[in-house]
């Protein structure tokens, strides 16, 4: 082989590579310019396809977002147009005796009623009470209209599972509780919410009531910070941080005073409803009820147990309030516990299960 003709070879082999080049650059450019319909149809396929993934694959892509259909919103008061919180009406207040008390029974829990309703006709004299069923059972829905007919204003209403997210339903997550709440908030502006294991000692509550009134609640404190009682990855969904609850004293959920005001509507209802709604924030992986450390040091670590909306409530109050709650926790003691009772007499003395902490 000459060398002319081995240079020869090489010139043709380097032309067809460019003109190889060209006509590849040239397809790909008018591809992207002017793309076939089939081209099309692949790329919108696709597209199409990752907006259809199942949705609990999607709250993957989407995660630590409080998202959730707007339809259970609107259906609270809580839509975009409906955010203008309700002016209370006088008249009607005094003639519904408001505040309105309200609270929720579930099927194994119907006879603590029987003490709530006697210390709300006690105490709450001309109170307006509403009930809550939260069983599926007709007998106990008949039992609780039986006990309501012998008090002045009282209703019973079936909680509508249907109309909410399965996990709803699961009653140990209490999700239902904010929901309840602000259904009687979109209806008369103001409550005083009580779990039905609760009940009146006294029947002044005037001074938290004003508090409520003006800064939107009235709560009643624990002794441990929102850290030790939230699971960490709760506080994702609401982008903030463990460490700055670690000396945020947590309020209850179980009972609670509440006007509705325009702060309380956006700021501390829609999240806590959101969040209910949601069951990876009000439920996150991991998350439990049992098991509870309260003997760790420091106190602000986090227990072990989680307390679901309570711990939901906890963490909304504390940016919105900048982390001091002496405008809304409430001092005088107005409410009593069944729960605290039996066990205060039977002596419980173990600190595991202390019933400060009521889920």
């Amino acid at each position: 082989m000459t060398k002319g003709s081995f240079v020869d070879r090489m010139k043709t082999k380097n032309f067809y590579i460019i003109i190889v080049f060209v006509v590849i650059t040239s397809g790909t450019i008018w591809l992207l310019s002017y793309p076939s319909p089939t081209f099309q149809n692949i790329v919108t396929k696709t597209h199409k396809g990752f907006k259809n993934l199942p949705s609990n694959i999607q709250s993957i892509q989407s995660s630590h977002e409080l998202t959730v259909n707007p339809l259970y919103l609107s259906r609270l008061g809580l839509g975009t147009d409906e955010m203008e919180p309700k002016e209370m009406n006088a008249a009607i207040a005094r003639e519904l005796g408001l505040p309105v008390v309200a609270t929720s029974v579930e099927r194994e829990k119907w006879k603590d009623l029987v003490t709530f309703m006697e210390s709300v006709a006690k105490h709450m004299n001309g109170s307006r009470l509403v009930m809550f069923d939260l069983s599926t059972s007709e007998d106990t829905h008949t039992l609780l209209q039986k006990y309501c007919n012998t008090t002045w204003h009282c209703e019973v209403r079936k909680f509508e599972f249907e109309k909410y997210p399965s996990h709803v339903a699961d009653l140990s997550l209490k999700s239902y509780r904010p929901i309840c709440i602000q259904e009687i908030l979109n209806e008369f502006g103001e409550v005083v919410w009580a779990d039905s294991a609760e009940y009146f000692q006294r029947g002044n509550i005037t001074a938290a009531l004003k508090q409520a009134r003006s800064v939107g609640l009235a709560a009643w404190t624990i002794e441990d910070p929102t850290s030790a009682i939230t699971h960490p990855k709760m506080f994702e969904f609401f982008k903030t941080k463990k460490e700055l609850f670690y000396f945020h004293r947590a309020v209850e959920s179980s009972h609670i005073i509440i006007s509705e005001t325009d702060l309380v509507k956006k700021k501390i209802m829609l999240p806590w409803v959101k969040c209910a709604l949601l069951e990876e924030c009000i439920n996150p992986t991991g998350a439990q009820n049992v098991g509870c450390n309260f003997v760790r040091k420091p106190r602000f670590k986090y227990s072990g147990c989680h307390y679901y909306d309570m711990s939901a409530l906890n963490v909304i109050l504390g940016p919105v309030f900048e982390f001091d709650g002496r405008a809304y926790a409430a001092k005088d003691a107005i409410f009593g516990n069944l729960v605290e009772d039996r066990l205060a007499a039977k002596n419980a003395t173990d600190p595991l299960h202390r019933s400060r902490l009521k889920l």
